[in-house]
């Protein structure tokens, strides 16, 4: 599967900015050329123009990187072990 396919079970779709929010998560949201930013997902939303309810994934693939403008980039909920201590 490469990182654009969009899967064929539905889980994907259960990984949304409040489900995030309520891990008490923020959006990791990286692009191949290294530029990287962690978000509030509330802020985010607002920032994206997007719905709270929307599908992560679904954000992904309409994103476009402000340092390179490549259309390379993912959306991940805050990986372990960076930001916060």
């Amino acid at each position: 599967m490469t990182w654009r396919t969009i899967p064929k079970d539905d889980a994907w779709k259960q990984v949304t900015l409040p489900h995030v929010e309520g891990l008490g998560q923020r959006v990791w949201v990286h692009c191949h050329c290294g530029r990287q930013r962690l978000l509030e997902p509330s802020a985010f939303a607002a920032d994206v123009g997007v719905l709270m309810e929307t599908p992560l994934l679904s954000i992904a693939i309409k994103l476009r990187c402000s340092a390179c403008g490549e259309k390379h980039v993912q959306v991940w909920p805050e990986p372990y072990g960076i930001g916060r201590a």
